[in-house]
């Protein structure tokens, strides 16, 4: 979807764990429409055997009880409808340590937005403040999950801006479970369309200066099309450029690989160790380079195809000490920069392609997600600021039909409650490409990606994307295989250097489910399914 390690890693490795004076105050300065009780008491003191959660304090202590009891499948009826959990989930044995956390979490107090939306502020640590978001969903208040500020002054931020929020958003929760039951017109629509996802792309190329191909990272029939889309006749007379979500100061390393005469294939896995701390393994984009390649070398000098890369990464291979690591741009604009910088400056009249994660290709106006510096207010996507800057009608995004989750991988569902996919299956199948303005997709409420299917600014379909691409049915896709030829021992090595200087050696999720140190080609293989 999009690339976040960069960013989050380096967040981790830079936080300071600053203690803070533990009788703070929730007052704050709210705005109009806030409310602020205080409560100063332990959970222990206010967890009882059971509840029902008619308001906000109500609900904290339910939350409470359902965590130290152990009961997992209750946080199904205790929360809201944005999170899936397992209702048959069996109870969990809570040891006595967790369990003396929970109750002793001191309950600052509850600041209220409105009657209907909340967060129970509380403290078990020294380091940071939990604040605990509740509303009013259905009738009662559920558990809208947890977060954390550093001080009153940034928890007084937070709440004043996640509150009102929160509260507009509430009605488009109900929005997004109201699933179409008849699929005809669905159906219908598809009857008429003719287009293959490649032939679709193509014929947009000739119409736009640039189209947004936004993709989920590391799938197999992604890149399996857009090597069929590059193979057609009419490519190299239509599109000059492509631009791609790797390392944009590896630029000199692409232009060696593109103009070599021989396929050097160490180069391009050599840009792919630097796309993140712990590389790049995606075998269907090291393919397409390939393929992009070898069509060059059959292309005369004024028809070859320029690769550009438009990432912003931190050079992990010349770090030497956390100061090489701090983050200063914002990825998105970074992307955008980059290529209308390069698209102001070219004289080839040939159209241009952007092949990036679809957070990064909406065109909403909505900030991008996990891809700014700490302490930076997030920029709109590069989607967004590249029709701002190119002008509405000369850019052209599209989305691939896939599971909505969000960018870990978490809340898998299948697009509008699986009506998209039955209306594939009915159609066939076939793999397709279409506009959405003015189809059945494209006016039914986006739940594309689930950091923005519940935000009421999200619009449809039709207001985040220009096109839509059904490639494969979903329930029995092809497996991308690891591209396993980026760990050479060497750059095994390299992986527990940087950990070394990012401080992150105990960092499992990172480093293939071991420490840095003992992390292995064998490892990394079994990590990865291979």
């Amino acid at each position: 979807m999009y690339k976040t390690l960069t960013l989050s890693l380096v967040t981790l490795a830079a936080a300071a764990a600053n203690a803070h004076n533990t009788t703070d105050s929730i007052t704050g300065n709210y705005p109009e429409g806030f409310t602020v009780t205080e409560i100063g008491k332990t959970a222990r003191e206010l967890c009882p055997d059971s509840v029902s959660p008619s308001t906000p304090l109500d609900f904290y202590r339910l939350r409470c009880w359902v965590g130290i009891t152990g009961k997992k499948r209750l946080w199904a009826d205790i929360s809201t409808k944005r999170f899936d959990f397992d209702r048959d989930a069996a109870d969990a044995a809570v040891d006595s340590a967790l369990r003396k956390r929970m109750l002793d979490e001191r309950v600052k107090g509850i600041v209220t937005y409105r009657d209907s939306a909340a967060v129970i502020v509380g403290r078990n640590s020294p380091d940071y403040l939990i604040l605990n978001w509740t509303w009013i969903e259905d009738g009662r208040w559920v558990n809208g999950g947890q977060g954390l500020a550093e001080n009153e002054q940034e928890m007084t931020g937070i709440i004043s801006r996640q509150l009102p929020n929160i509260l507009a958003n509430i009605p488009r929760i109900d929005l997004i479970h109201r699933v179409p039951a008849d699929v005809t017109p669905f159906t219908s629509f598809l009857a008429g369309v003719k287009d293959t996802p490649e032939e679709f792309l193509l014929k947009r190329l000739r119409d736009h200066r640039l189209v947004i191909n936004g993709e989920y990272h590391r799938r197999k029939v992604s890149w399996d099309m857009l090597r069929r889309l590059i193979a057609l006749p009419g490519f190299p007379e239509t599109a000059g450029t492509v631009f791609m979500e790797l390392p944009s100061w590896r630029q000199p390393d692409m232009d060696a690989f593109m103009a070599s005469d021989t396929l050097d294939t160490q180069k391009v896995l050599d840009i792919f160790r630097d796309e993140q701390p712990n590389g790049w393994w995606d075998r269907g984009e090291f393919d397409f380079l390939c393929d992009l390649w070898s069509l060059n070398h059959s292309l005369a000098p004024s028809k070859k195809i320029k690769v550009v890369l438009a990432d912003y990464q931190i050079p992990y291979s010349r770090i030497k000490t956390m100061a090489d690591t701090e983050e200063l741009e914002d990825r998105n604009t970074h992307m955008a920069d980059v290529i209308e910088r390069y698209m102001s400056a070219s004289a080839d009249p040939r159209h241009c392609l952007f092949l990036v994660g679809c957070g990064h290709a909406s065109k909403t106006d909505i900030p991008g997600t996990a891809s700014t510096p700490r302490g930076m207010t997030p920029a709109l996507t590069a989607g967004a600021q590249l029709a701002q800057r190119l002008g509405e009608n000369n850019v052209f995004s599209v989305m691939q039909h896939s599971l909505s989750t969000d960018n870990s991988g978490r809340h898998p569902s299948k697009p509008r409650g699986g009506i998209f996919d039955r209306a594939f299956e009915l159609n066939g199948n076939r793999p397709v490409g279409f506009t959405l303005k003015g189809s059945p997709f494209g006016n039914e409420p986006y739940d594309g990606m689930y950091e923005m299917k519940y935000d009421h600014r999200a619009g449809t379909y039709a207001d985040n994307f220009d096109g839509f691409l059904f490639l494969h049915p979903l329930d029995n896709e092809p497996r991308n295989t690891p591209l396993m030829d980026v760990f050479s021992q060497s750059f095994i090595d390299e992986m527990k250097r940087r950990a070394e200087v990012l401080g992150l050696n105990d960092r499992k999720w990172i480093w293939f489910g071991t420490t840095a140190d003992d992390m292995t080609i064998e490892s990394i293989a079994r990590a990865l399914g291979e």
